[in-house]
């Protein structure tokens, strides 16, 4: 009964705060990744991509598979099972601290403000972010049960890697829990980073490890990323589905290195005197290294920050205890009310936010003026809407931004084609198809306006 309250009070005050967060919506990689997908919505599931398709997230899409049998496409039923799978890890993190440290404050801080922390919204809210929550699920299953069961906390870690590839990180934690069974872990690990590499080679994942085109750009922004990572974490401002990281000058670069080193040296040096908050900030570091060391589309995903929010938090929590140890319980009480009416709001808003594609673009093109791609996805979303005339004002401003963007150039094309503007519209789909011959939108468009561009020639014949 210890844990069982605080366990129920967790779960309670997570509900709470994303309660506003129904009925969800799709956005953007939820349309051609998940309701697009033969994968996901075709008659059967390919269960051979459990072992063929590491890269592709097969133990993730399969949940999706299934979520689309049961459900088809409603957001709704989609947006419950991450709501859930963020109640699991927040009541994983509250037993995991206390299985290590016996604090049950500690551990109720940690797991609370966790639950509540708006960095957490887009990993909860975005649908495609599923991924992101089932390897925290058997990630942290793993870690809970690495000593006593050691051969679940395997096929936990196992299932952990076929949600998402980056759960191998977990291979330093679960070997840090039980030094004697360190073979197991090491020996999934090799053979899922093998397997995961062979995946890369066969199918060439665009933007993915040494398929990015520029991955020394990439690293270069890496500090900058990291040092961004956990300002949101100190304070969660400025949310963001598509942050914008110009390029970096020097002294930015070098002050954001410098932070990181910092960082590090005093983990390293206080390890022995403080071990909690040392724990806390090696955690924080480890579960964003996959993200800082392998290139991808994006150089920060506030999602990715998931798993290393929770290193935070445990140092939060510490320091809040640490203070408070000898404090009246009245004024513990004032810490957790504090915590709760600073971060609640923060979070509920941005849940309001996501439950709209139209306001979620158009909050993200408020906060990223320069990036190309909320332009046109707020195109998209007017579209959707109706709007013909704004949504092209966009998809201009994203082309502008982007020339050499086949998408933009296409949606310019459909809006022309959409005003009967067929001769325009022709030009704008050729231009596409010539920046991207297998745009197959582009080619449909064109030969749409083709036919109806005879069928006025023979009219007016």
């Amino acid at each position: 009964m210890r844990l069982f309250w605080p366990c129920v009070i967790l779960v309670l005050a997570t509900g709470l705060v994303y309660i506003n967060s129904f009925p969800g919506a799709f956005h953007f990689d939820d349309f051609p990744q998940l309701l697009e997908n033969p994968r996901i919505n075709g008659s059967a599931f390919s269960y051979s991509s459990f072992l063929e398709q590491y890269g592709g997230r097969p133990l993730t899409l399969w949940t999706f598979y299934w979520n689309n049998q049961w459900f088809g496409q409603n957001p709704s039923s989609y947006h419950l099972v991450s709501v859930l799978c963020h109640l699991l890890v927040v009541v994983e993190i509250f037993l995991l601290i206390w299985q290590l440290f016996g604090q049950r404050a500690l551990a109720f801080g940690s797991a609370l403000l966790f639950a509540i922390h708006p960095l957490n919204t887009q990993a909860v809210n975005y649908i495609w972010s599923r991924s992101v929550l089932l390897m925290a699920v058997f990630g942290l299953a793993a870690l809970l049960l690495a000593r006593r069961h050691p051969w679940a906390g395997l096929i936990c870690l196992q299932l952990a890697i076929w949600s998402r590839t980056e759960a191998v990180i977990l291979l330093l934690p679960l070997i840090f829990l039980n030094r004697s069974r360190w073979k197991g872990p090491l020996s999934v690990t090799l053979l899922n980073t093998a397997a995961f590499a062979y995946s890369l080679l066969k199918y060439a994942p665009r933007e993915i490890a040494w398929t990015h085109p520029d991955p020394w750009v990439y690293w270069i922004f890496q500090p900058i990323a990291f040092l961004k990572f956990s300002l949101l974490m100190i304070w969660p401002t400025g949310l963001n589905l598509d942050h914008d990281l110009v390029s970096p000058d020097p002294w930015s670069l070098l002050l954001a290195s410098l932070f990181f080193l910092s960082l590090l040296m005093l983990a390293l040096r206080f390890r022995k005197s403080y071990p909690i908050p040392t724990l806390g900030i090696f955690w924080m570091m480890a579960m964003l290294l996959p993200t800082l060391l392998v290139p991808n589309s994006d150089a920060l995903n506030e999602s990715r920050a998931y798993l290393s929010l929770a290193g935070f938090t445990l140092t939060a929590s510490w320091v809040l205890c640490h203070f408070l140890a000898r404090r009246p319980v009245t004024l513990k009480l004032a810490a957790v009310a504090l915590s709760l009416l600073l971060f609640m709001p923060l979070t509920m808003a941005r849940n309001e936010t996501w439950k709209d594609d139209f306001a979620l673009w158009q909050d993200t093109v408020l906060k990223s003026p320069a990036k190309a791609r909320a332009h046109y996805n707020l195109g998209v979303a007017l579209a959707v809407q109706g709007k013909n005339r704004q949504s092209e004002v966009e998809f201009q401003r994203a082309r502008d931004l982007h020339p050499e963007d086949h998408l933009s150039w296409a949606a310019l094309a459909y809006c022309a084609e959409v005003q009967d503007n067929l001769k325009r519209a022709r030009t704008l789909f050729q231009q596409a198809l010539r920046l991207k011959p297998e745009n197959e939108y582009a080619r449909g468009g064109l030969e749409r306006v083709q036919r109806r561009l005879s069928r006025q020639r023979e009219k007016e014949l």
